[in-house]
């Protein structure tokens, strides 16, 4: 299919460009210009729009009424389209702490479904603190199982793109060894890690990120510092910010940024199956939770996920922090596209994929094109 998206202004990898065209041929950007001929293309008149690389959220756990860890192909697709509604085109199915058996079922499905969408996977646990499980089931916190894990694996097939541990857990320097030979991105999260505990575990990953920073991890003390400091001062890092006002006050989050730069902070939703559907009651890793004016909690009132999409989390991020259209662009695409390796992703550009996000001034999303071909 060819398409051609006319008078955008197309935020590329270096400019944004007024009155630019995008021209798109078997799933990738072919061309970039002014007054580019239509030809045979199917055309989009963006009328002055934002077009932008489509959103990469990496840390996604349901939508539209449904969870990853079902692991079904309806559940996946519905997942897949409540989010591309909000402008994303790639996402990690996201696990939560479970049985093996549980875990190993969803690794087998998704890794045996072809969505376009469906990036691969990310294993949030079941090897983190039993200190700082958040909403993941303590019942099922353990630390580094090296025959477990190799399991998952081989159930993944090459899919298991991401995972959360804990690095001052026994195992975790194994584990973290593990995942360096497999190619997988270390986040770093659900945490009771010191500031030097964490330092170390840095220098054996070489580079990590933080899951969702700020939650599930001790706080600042002036003379303790904990992890966050480091999270926001090594340069290895990058560092997960769930933008939705409730997991982190505004104020906090434009510090953190302004502390990490725009080029090591990725923008994710950690949604869970209530996204897109409204308030009500909900399930989560066997708990049950209610989503009350966009607040998922459990019983007890601690936080369990999101309801949040990745254009609520741009227009936050671009207002509470007055960041530029390309800034916008780092954090919610092409910053997690480096971090996984993804190299004709998260960006526009001769030859990058087609996958694309076409929003107004106030990121209401109008088009979201994956692979050249609209999908919303």
């Amino acid at each position: 299919m060819s398409l051609l998206v006319r008078d955008a202004r197309v935020v590329t990898e270096r400019e944004v460009l007024d009155g630019a065209d995008v021209r798109c041929e078997a799933g990738q950007i072919v061309e970039i210009g002014r007054g580019l001929a239509p030809g045979s293309d199917e055309v989009i008149d963006a009328e002055g729009r934002i077009l932008l690389p489509g959103f990469l959220d990496v840390h996604v756990h349901g939508g539209g009424g449904h969870d990853a860890m079902t692991g079904t192909l309806d559940a996946l697709s519905a997942i897949c389209a409540t989010h591309a509604r909000h402008g994303t085109t790639g996402l990690l199915a996201t696990t939560i702490t479970q049985s093996r058996e549980s875990i190993s079922q969803a690794l087998k499905a998704v890794a045996s479904l072809s969505h376009p969408m469906l990036l691969g996977i990310h294993l949030e646990g079941p090897y983190i603190s039993p200190e700082k499980p958040g909403a993941q089931p303590a019942e099922f916190v353990r630390d580094y199982d090296e025959a477990e894990f190799a399991g998952w694996l081989e159930d993944a097939a090459g899919t298991l793109k991401r995972i959360t541990l804990a690095p001052e857990r026994p195992g975790a320097d194994a584990l973290i060894a593990a995942c360096r030979r497999a190619g997988i991105a270390i986040s770093l999260g659900h945490t009771d890690a010191s500031a030097e505990q964490l330092r170390a575990a840095l220098d054996l990953c070489e580079r990590a990120d933080a899951t969702h920073l700020f939650n599930a991890m001790n706080g600042i003390h002036h003379r303790e510092p904990g992890p966050i400091p480091v999270f926001l001062t090594d340069p290895r890092c990058c560092v997960e910010i769930i933008a939705d006002g409730h997991h982190v006050a505004p104020e906090v989050i434009a510090m953190a940024v302004r502390a990490a730069g725009t080029d090591r902070v990725i923008a994710i939703t950690d949604a869970m199956e209530g996204a897109g559907v409204g308030d009500g009651i909900y399930g989560l890793g066997g708990h049950r939770v209610t989503v009350t004016n966009g607040r998922a909690t459990l019983e007890g009132g601690t936080l369990a996920g999101s309801v949040l999409t990745m254009d609520d989390a741009a227009r936050n991020l671009k207002n509470w922090c007055h960041l530029s259209w390309l800034e916008v662009a780092q954090v919610t695409s092409t910053n997690a596209a480096e971090r996984h390796g993804w190299k004709n992703k998260g960006r526009i550009g001769i030859g990058a994929d087609a996958d694309l996000v076409l929003v107004d001034d106030a990121l209401v999303v109008h088009k979201t094109i994956l692979s050249g071909s609209p999908l919303f």
